[in-house]
């Protein structure tokens, strides 16, 4: 005889129970197959997002800069060479994209130079230098500045002037790209997303297509056709993230490790967010208006939440919302183990994102249970 497992009230052999939730599995990716609207979000939103990131703000860590030597002495070659080959363990600090002084003078005030370097007649005798930048408050002018201000120090130091010297201890060898972080953060935006909005498209589409009162009277047990939809939504999340992730090993120097372990780590998540899809599903009910809000969320996270920039780099206001905004752990806890800056997560974290993986199996039942009681109308 089957084994029998009590669900709702209702005895029920497990054979057939697993059997159920299986063909609801197979019928979803069926569904989806067939609507790929469903599937444009998951598999174009995350690359949407890195490609215009990384376009704008990703681009070259060499800034544009004018540098006009006026002095064309053996101080000031030395100078410009200082400038030109002080470097981040990225790239060099400055690209010298032009030389000509009214040339340059016009590229600053309009925006295209961050910063003009004019260096005087009388630099042998003076070593003064002229620095004309588009506007001092934003933290990008200070950062040109404080570049700057490296590639003089370096030079003082090549003639014995430096009396005091600075040495910058990094916590790794390396460093990560911009364009590359952006890229990580899209790979996790891009399982969470998928696993979501899949989830709500999956439990609403019974009710757009007036099929949903036979889920609801099924004799074999009606939250196995949630759990047919966590799984349907967690192979297309892992599905709709190769794209993105190609697109930024390829394209934006992304170096993954431990990927393997991200997305085994990434499954509680993803089950966590196939869960609270069908949730946003049971109260909003129609594809037109769940569909916004989970993007909109899901934007709002990349950008407010830890994975345009780091949530200790964040606005107070931010990093105030982001400590109890759960998804934004995701990006601070495994783009470290993704970009190679840990190898592990801490035994906490662990145990956390286990019980949202439990959590979210939990409570599958508790939303169907919540759909018996509304109206069931429809049908064929």
């Amino acid at each position: 005889m089957d084994n029998k497992i009590e669900i709702g009230g209702m005895k029920m052999g497990m054979k057939a129970w697993l059997y159920a939730m299986i063909a609801v599995y197979k019928r979803n990716l069926k569904i989806l197959r067939r609507q790929k609207q469903l599937l444009v979000t998951p598999f174009i939103l995350p690359i949407v997002v890195l490609i215009l990131v990384s376009t704008i703000m990703g681009g070259s860590d060499s800034w544009p800069i004018g540098l006009i030597d006026k002095s064309d002495t053996g101080a000031s070659h030395e100078l410009i060479n200082s400038l030109e080959s002080v470097h981040s363990e990225l790239a060099p600090y400055f690209n010298v994209i032009e030389t000509d002084s009214e040339k340059a003078q016009d590229g600053v005030k309009e925006g295209r130079l961050h910063m003009v370097i004019t260096i005087p007649e009388d630099f042998q005798n003076t070593n003064k230098v002229y620095t004309d930048t588009y506007n001092i408050n934003t933290d990008m002018m200070k950062n040109v500045k404080l570049r700057l201000e490296h590639g003089l120090l370096k030079e003082m130091d090549h003639r014995g002037d430096l009396q005091i010297e600075t040495n910058l201890l990094t916590e790794k060898p390396y460093a990560v790209p911009r364009s590359a972080f952006f890229a990580g953060s899209a790979f996790l935006l891009s399982l969470m997303l998928s696993a979501t909005i899949v989830a709500a498209n999956l439990f609403s589409f019974d009710r757009e297509n007036r099929t949903r009162k036979e889920i609801l009277l099924t004799p074999v047990g009606i939250h196995a056709a949630g759990y047919g939809i966590m799984l349907a939504s967690g192979t297309v999340a892992i599905l709709a993230s190769l794209p993105t992730l190609l697109l930024g090993i390829f394209a934006f120097q992304l170096d993954l490790h431990h990927l393997i372990q991200v997305y085994l780590i990434m499954i509680p998540v993803m089950i966590m967010c196939a869960t609270i899809g069908m949730i946003i599903a049971h109260f909003l009910k129609r594809f037109h208006i769940l569909q916004p809000i989970i993007i909109i969320t899901f934007i709002g996270t990349f950008f407010a939440a830890g994975g345009f920039a780091g949530v200790s780099m964040l606005p107070p206001i931010a990093r105030g919302f982001s400590t109890f905004w759960l998804f934004s752990y995701i990006f601070e806890w495994l783009n470290p183990l993704l970009h190679g800056f840990s190898t592990n997560l801490s035994s906490m974290q662990y145990l956390l994102l286990t019980l949202s993986g439990v959590l979210g199996i939990f409570l599958v039942p508790f939303i169907y249970r919540r759909e018996l009681r509304g109206d069931i109308n429809g049908g064929q």
